[in-house]
C-alpha cells in the first residue's frame, strides 16, 4: 500500500503543492495538539454544513449492545447515549467523567452511591427525547430495558462487566425473569445493587457504549435487522449505509444539548486506505483522517510550519499484541509462550511506523493505573529465545501460522515479526484477510494459532485490560481472548481485587496480577499506538480524546 501510495503522490506532485498548503492551512484550530495535552483549541462554533471522516474499515453492526470496534463504537456513540459521559477535553482531563442523560455522577457525597458502594441511584434528564419517528421521553424503564436486553443479545461481548448486579447472572442464564438487582424507582430514576463492591462499575456501565438507552419498539420492529437500523437519544441520526461505500447522519433537531451538535451531517467514507484517504483530504474531498497520517507523509507534513498547525498527536491507551492461542500445540508450552516473547524486535516496528507508536513490554499501556515505569518484562533476545526453545523441546523451531488482517499497516509489521521468528527456527506462514472475517476467525476455538490484535480502553481503569483478555468468561466462542487463556489463580485475583474498596490496594493487586500474566506469556505485548493524524481547513474545534477518539458533536464546519 505504500508503494501504491507513493505512486500516486509522484503522479500528482505538482497539482498538489498548492492544494496541501490551501487544503491544510488554518481551520483545525491552534497549534498541534501534543500527547495527552488537554483543551480543545478552536474559534467561535458554527452551526450547519457537513464533515468526511474518512475510514478504510467498515463496522461489523450499528447495535450498542453487541458493537466494539473502532468505527462501529465512533457511529454508534454519535446515534446513542447513556447515562454518563466524559469531559470534552483532549489528554487526561477527558477522562473525568460528567453526566450526560443523568443529571449527576452518583457518589457518596450526593447520595448516590450507598451501601458500602454496592448500590448506585441514577436520576434521569426530564425531557430527553428518543429520535424520530420514535420521538417519545426517555424513562427509567427505557433504561432497564436496554440493559437486560444486552445482557440476553447474541454476539454481546461485554456482559462479564455487569454480572456483578444481582440477578444478572441468573437472568443471563435464563434463570430468571428480570435482573432483580435493576430497580425502577420512578419515572425518572433508577438503582443498580451489586453483590459486592467494584470500583470500576460506574465507568463499566456509565462510560461504555453497551447499556446505552434503546427503545423497544424500535428493536421490536426491526427485529435482526436493528443494527442497521439504529434509533437512539444522541447528537445525529442514523439516514443511510451505503455497504462499503458511505454511512450518512443527521443532525438531531431534539437532541437535549441545546446547540449542539453543531453540524448538520456526518458522512464516513469507507474502504479509504490512508494513502488515499490523505490524497483527498488534500484534494477537499476529506475532513479528518480516522486512521493516521502516512508514515512517508509524518516528516514533510510535520516540517513545513502552516502544515504542521493541523496534525495532532495523542499517545493512545491501547497495545498491539501477539495473542498465541494456549489450546494449541505448541502454544500450550509456557516455555514456547516466552521464547516467542523475547524472539520480536518491537524497536524495529516501531520504526517501521515512523514513531507513530512507542515499544510497550508489559500489559499496561502508560498513564494506565497499573504501569510500573521502566519496567520490561521481555526484550529482544533471540539467543535466550532459542534456549528456551530448546528446553521445550523445539531445537530446530517449529512450523506455524501468523495471522492478521489485511488492514495496513498490519501486513507490513507481521512481515517483521515473521522474520523475526525466522531467525529462533520458526517458519510462520502469513495469513491475511478481511477484518470481519479475521474477527471471526480470532474468536473462534481451536482456529488461528497466532496472530496480531489491538486493544484499546474502554474505561481508565486496568479491570478494563485484564478482564476482557484473560479471564475465563472470554475464553469462550466469540470472546475477546484470543488466547483462549486463563487459570484459576488469575480467576481468584479478579475476584479479589474487584471487591477491594482500597484503591491503592488494588491498584496492587492488579499489578500483581500483571506479573503473574507476563510470567505465563500467553500474548507478546509489541507497542503502544501514537495517534498521529490530521484534519483540513473545514474543521473547527478539532482535537483527539482518550475515550472517544474523535469527539463529533463539538466538531464544526469552518
Amino acid at each position: 500500500m505504500v508503494a501504491r501510495g507513493c505512486l500516486q503522490r509522484a503522479t500528482l506532485a505538482v497539482g498538489l503543492a498548492i492544494l496541501i498548503s490551501a487544503a491544510l492551512t488554518s481551520g483545525c484550530g491552534s497549534s498541534a495538539v501534543a500527547p495527552d495535552s488537554s483543551g480543545a483549541p478552536g474559534d467561535s462554533p458554527q452551526s450547519g454544513g457537513s464533515l468526511t471522516f474518512a475510514f478504510q474499515g467498515e463496522p461489523a453492526s450499528l447495535d450498542p449492545a453487541i458493537v466494539w470496534d473502532i468505527i462501529g463504537t465512533q457511529v454508534e456513540h454519535q446515534i446513542y447515549r447513556g447515562v454518563l459521559g466524559y469531559v470534552p477535553q483532549a489528554g487526561a482531563a477527558g477522562l473525568e467523567m460528567v453526566p450526560d442523560l443523568a443529571t449527576e455522577v452518583p457518589t457518596a457525597e450526593n447520595g448516590g452511591v450507598t451501601n458500602g458502594g454496592k448500590t448506585f441511584i441514577f436520576h434521569l434528564r426530564k425531557g430527553v427525547m428518543f429520535q424520530a419517528p420514535v420521538s417519545r421521553e426517555v424513562t427509567a424503564e427505557d433504561f432497564k430495558y436496554s440493559f437486560e436486553r444486552m445482557l440476553r443479545a447474541p454476539l454481546a461481548p461485554a456482559t462479564y462487566f455487569y454480572t456483578g448486579v444481582v440477578g444478572a447472572q441468573e437472568y443471563y442464564d435464563k434463570k430468571a425473569d428480570t435482573v432483580t438487582g435493576f430497580k425502577v424507582l420512578d419515572r425518572y430514576t433508577f438503582e443498580i445493587d451489586l453483590s459486592s463492591p467494584d470500583l470500576s462499575f460506574l465507568k463499566a456501565f456509565g462510560g461504555m457504549d453497551f447499556c446505552d438507552v434503546v427503545p423497544k419498539e424500535w428493536v421490536e420492529k426491526w427485529g435482526k435487522q436493528f443494527n442497521r437500523h439504529p434509533l437512539g437519544t444522541g447528537p445525529f441520526m442514523f439516514d443511510h449505509w451505503t455497504q462499503g461505500q458511505e454511512i450518512v447522519l443527521k443532525r438531531n433537531p431534539d437532541y437535549w444539548e441545546k446547540g449542539k451538535p453543531y453540524l448538520d451531517e456526518v458522512r464516513y467514507a469507507l474502504s479509504f486506505s490512508p494513502e488515499t484517504a490523505f490524497l483527498k483530504l488534500q484534494l477537499g474531498e476529506v475532513d479528518v483522517l480516522m486512521d493516521y497520517l502516512p508514515t512517508p507523509d509524518i516528516p514533510r507534513v510535520k516540517a513545513d510550519p502552516a502544515l504542521s498547525k493541523n496534525v495532532y498527536t495523542m499517545t493512545k491507551m491501547a497495545t498491539e499484541y501477539l495473542f498465541m492461542n494456549s489450546r494449541l500445540k505448541p502454544f500450550d508450552n509456557v516455555q514456547v509462550r516466552q521464547a516467542l516473547s523475547w524472539a520480536i524486535n518491537r524497536d524495529k516496528l516501531v520504526k517501521l511506523l515512523g514513531g507513530q507508536a512507542e515499544a510497550l513490554y508489559q500489559v499496561y499501556p502508560r498513564s494506565m493505573p497499573g504501569y510500573q515505569e521502566g519496567k520490561v518484562y521481555y526484550g529482544y533476545d533471540p539467543v535466550k529465545a532459542k534456549q528456551l526453545l530448546a528446553a521445550a523441546g523445539y531445537p530446530d523451531g517449529f512450523k506455524t501460522k501468523l495471522y492478521s488482517s489485511n488492514v495496513d499497516p498490519n501486513p507490513k509489521l507481521m512481515q517483521a515479526v515473521q522474520a523475526d521468528l525466522a531467525e529462533i527456527g520458526i517458519k510462520a506462514e502469513l495469513k491475511t484477510m478481511g477484518v470481519s472475517t479475521y474477527g471471526a476467525l480470532v474468536g473462534t476455538p481451536n482456529a488461528a494459532t497466532m496472530g496480531t490484535e489491538t486493544w484499546s480502553m474502554d474505561f481508565p481503569d486496568p479491570a478494563d485490560w485484564v478482564i476482557p483478555i484473560f479471564s475465563k468468561s472470554n475464553a469462550v466462542q466469540g470472546g475477546v481472548n484470543a488466547a483462549f487463556w486463563w487459570t484459576p489463580e488469575l480467576e481468584k485475583m479478579i475476584v479479589e481485587a474487584q471487591a477491594m474498596t482500597d484503591p491503592a490496594a488494588r491498584i496492587a493487586k492488579y499489578s500483581a496480577m500483571q506479573d503473574y500474566i507476563m510470567g505465563e506469556a500467553p500474548y507478546i505485548t509489541l507497542y503502544q499506538p501514537i495517534k498521529i493524524t490530521v484534519c483540513s481547513k473545514n474543521v473547527g474545534g478539532f482535537y483527539l480524546h482518550q475515550a472517544y477518539q474523535w469527539d463529533t458533536v463539538n466538531f464544526w464546519r469552518m
